[in-house]
């Protein structure tokens, strides 16, 4: 009886620790059910999200867009845009679902790409931990 307490005792602990999924784990898991689930999401403000990835070499959750309508306009994309990282890094910074993975120091990065041509990438931004803390 004895035995077979300590063994199940045992089997419950191992158990358990297997269950333990790191950080990348849930945030690879996490970012392929949210794009199986929602993506592409619906068109808002010009701009649709195609799909969320991890990259683990990195510790950057990626974020695919499409941009649509007036947004989707090289000449709005010319030149660096401080503005527009500055924008994303205080989306970042404002939002709560991403707490566990900005207390972990993971990066975000944006990709935009246009509509008409899908091989066009009209903007692409990364933002660090420095950039959001």
């Amino acid at each position: 009886m004895k035995k077979s307490i300590i063994y199940l005792s045992l089997f419950v602990c191992f158990g358990l620790s297997a269950c333990h999924e790191s950080i990348e784990d849930r945030a690879e898991r996490e970012a392929k059910e949210y794009t199986e689930k929602n993506c592409p999401t619906p068109e808002r403000d010009n701009s649709i999200l195609d799909s969320i990835t991890f990259d683990r070499s990195t510790h950057t959750m990626n974020h695919y867009y499409t941009l649509t309508g007036a947004a989707d306009d090289t000449a709005h994309f010319v030149g660096s845009h401080p503005e527009m990282h500055e924008a994303l890094a205080d989306a970042i910074k404002n939002q709560t679902s991403n707490k566990m993975y900005k207390d972990a120091g993971f990066n975000f990065a944006y990709e935009y790409r246009s509509l008409r041509n899908k091989h066009l990438v009209l903007f692409l931004d990364t933002v660090k931990p420095k950039d959001y803390k």
